[in-house]
């Protein structure tokens, strides 16, 4: 899988030009948080093989490391014929579990994965290292930004663009948890300029954001198609995440649903559901799987069977 990051490099973890789950760390780069790196990583053997992508001494239009890169995931597209998904990481996340979470959502969905890494676990006491995982997230927007501008570009270039659609290529954005936050202040951000509109489906999956007010930004969300929003009212890390020290999230409050874009899924009470905060890799129940591995492929998921709209809510439920 294709890594982009603003990590921090552990170059001491590199032997070879081969690194390990070691090879990014929990601070910004050391050239500041808006400095991007590509990795490519893949699991041999039960261990983890990370390779930094070189960046050349002078950079022009036609070495861009990040146009090669994305080259090379193009072609494993078409040839294999998956769909892509861009995946923003939560709270308290080191390189090790973004990857493990990274790997889980390929294999539960049968897609592949560009992951943005942002330094999300900072360490120390768990409600002051919330707080400085959220200012690390605003300070992250310009590295999502710059990030998606190239993507943007990228798929949009003809030959990109001829060659996905011949394969019927879909590419499609999840952000999960705290990952929303940062993805909130990037579209309420002057830089936004709907970059987003190149993914067929845009899901927020269980947001720690504001319910209150949410449907200002998120109707803003430029999309190719539509707009998920998850929701599971006995979420544990958003309880959490509610009672020290904010207002009622997005991801576990079942009112006040009010987007005229997005589609709400309340999957509170579904079979094996309970408390579960990761429902687009944990183990839940059929329903729950079918419709992330539909969004996420660029499906429709108010079509799938075992759910129905309660018009009182404004969502899709059990």
């Amino acid at each position: 899988m294709l890594i982009i990051t603003n990590r921090k490099i552990n170059k001491g973890s590199f032997k070879g030009g081969v690194g390990d789950h070691e090879a990014f760390g929990d601070e910004v780069n050391a050239k500041g948080p808006n400095e991007v790196r590509l990795a490519n990583a893949e699991k041999v053997d039960g261990r983890w093989r990370v390779r930094l992508i070189k960046e050349p001494g002078i950079i022009t239009e036609k070495n861009v490391p990040s146009r090669k890169a994305f080259a090379q995931v193009r072609d494993h597209l078409t040839a294999n014929g998956k769909n892509c998904v861009f995946f923003v990481h939560g709270f308290n996340q080191s390189f090790e579990k973004n990857l493990e979470k990274s790997l889980a959502l390929e294999k539960e969905h049968d897609v592949e994965v560009i992951a943005f890494s942002w330094p999300s676990n900072p360490g120390g006491f768990k409600t002051k290292e919330y707080r400085f995982a959220k200012r690390t997230a605003r300070a992250s927007v310009g590295a999502l930004d710059s990030t998606l501008e190239k993507l943007c570009g990228y798929l949009q270039e003809p030959f990109n663009r001829e060659a996905l659609q011949r394969c019927d290529i879909k590419v499609s954005l999840l952000t999960y948890s705290l990952g929303n936050y940062l993805f909130q202040n990037y579209v309420t951000d002057a830089i936004y300029e709907n970059e987003t509109g190149v993914f067929d489906n845009v899901v927020l999956c269980q947001a720690d954001v504001d319910n209150e007010g949410h449907a200002a930004w998120v109707d803003s969300i430029a999309v190719g198609k539509r707009v998920y929003i998850t929701i599971n009212e006995n979420d544990w890390v958003l309880k959490w995440s509610d009672a020290n020290f904010q207002k009622d999230r997005l991801g576990n409050t079942a009112r006040n649903l009010d987007s005229r874009k997005a589609f709400y899924f309340d999957f509170t009470d579904g079979p094996g559901v309970g408390k579960t905060h990761g429902l687009f890799y944990k183990k839940t129940n059929k329903v729950v799987k079918t419709f992330f591995s539909t969004v996420l492929n660029g499906g429709r998921g108010e079509r799938i069977a075992g759910l129905v709209f309660d018009a009182q809510l404004n969502a899709y439920r059990f």
